[in-house]
């Protein structure tokens, strides 16, 4: 068992989020340490509120995890201002050991909404993406932090490579929201950058749950905590992932929930 911290916002549907990342986190038998940076209101169709934590909440609770717990790996999803990033920036860079860290940059909520002001989206590239193992944006993500339109595998490729230019040693860009190859992940390391890999399962196109970005990430980082490698650890979340879908729990007409416990055993 590690301790695998997630730096995120609360979910109040249980659907993404914090909550997504601790059910992951210990349905793949780890401990799941905490950071909220803020808190939503959401229900089974959307955000209808987002209240965000101060700096000084913000880095206690870094400050009460790091100094208090061995952590095996860091995982951040949503980072709503630029005195959340710099919070957890400067955490991470007062580590007496480089820690994996799996920045997931949550930019819009799966029904559309804004989580994050603008200028958090060049602050995390500029203090945060330096720092991270590994960088898991989907497309609309990808399209935000790049300037670019993106509706094809080449063009995908393409904004991988400018963000692996941002300093991350990896970048993971997900493609469950593109119109083309959705199945296809496109996988490209700094010591490798001419050579992409394609990370592929099976794609279930009848369901769309909420969450599945911050579940990938939160995967990965329980991959890295275990001491895989990288690319290993992104294929076997890759089948997890899609496990929490095709087991995912009806709620109502096209509002669906991911089961982490199914998952987890079937891996």
């Amino acid at each position: 068992m590690a301790f695998i911290a997630s730096i995120a916002g609360s979910d109040s549907s249980g659907g993404a989020g914090i909550q997504a990342d601790v059910s992951c986190i210990e349905a793949l038998g780890h401990h799941a340490l905490s950071v909220i940076t803020a808190i939503t209101a959401q229900d089974k169709h959307g955000v209808q509120h987002i209240k965000n934590s101060d700096e000084t909440t913000v880095q206690a609770q870094l400050n009460a995890v790091f100094s208090s717990f061995d952590v095996g790996a860091v995982k951040s999803g949503m980072l709503p201002n630029a005195v959340n990033i710099q919070a957890l920036a400067r955490t991470l860079q007062d580590q007496s050991k480089p820690l994996s860290y799996v920045l997931d940059p949550v930019i819009c909520a799966s029904s559309g909404e804004l989580l994050v002001q603008e200028e958090s989206i060049q602050a995390m590239a500029q203090q945060l993406f330096p720092l991270a193992t590994v960088v898991t944006p989907n497309i609309s993500e990808t399209e935000c932090i790049t300037g670019r339109t993106i509706n094809t595998l080449e063009e995908t490729i393409s904004a991988a490579h400018e963000i692996l230019s941002l300093g991350c040693q990896a970048v993971l860009i997900t493609g469950g929201h593109a119109e083309t190859d959705p199945g296809v992940d496109v996988f490209l390391d700094s010591r490798s950058k001419d050579t992409p890999a394609y990370i592929q399962d099976r794609f279930i196109a009848d369901r769309s749950p909420r969450g599945t970005g911050c579940t990938y990430a939160s995967a990965i980082a329980c991959g890295l905590a275990s001491q895989s490698t990288l690319y290993d650890a992104i294929q076997k979340a890759k089948r997890y992932i899609t496990l929490a879908i095709a087991n995912a729990t009806p709620v109502e007409s096209k509002v669906w929930f991911l089961n982490h416990q199914v998952a987890a055993s079937e891996l």
